[in-house]
């Protein structure tokens, strides 16, 4: 029991290591949107209608 404990705690201890996300910049120019242009999340959507 005293393993799989430890084994849950590293891998968990590996996801938050590699949870830190980096910003990334997306020009939208004169894309369709919705809301503020200040707001602090942007939700980017990519559709392929094939």
């Amino acid at each position: 029991m005293r393993k799989i404990i430890i084994c849950i705690f590293v891998l968990l201890m590996v996801g938050i290591a590699h949870a830190e996300q980096q910003r990334v910049e997306v020009p939208i120019g004169d894309s369709p949107s919705l809301g503020p242009a200040d707001a602090p999340v942007t939700v980017i959507e990519f559709i392929d209608f094939q």
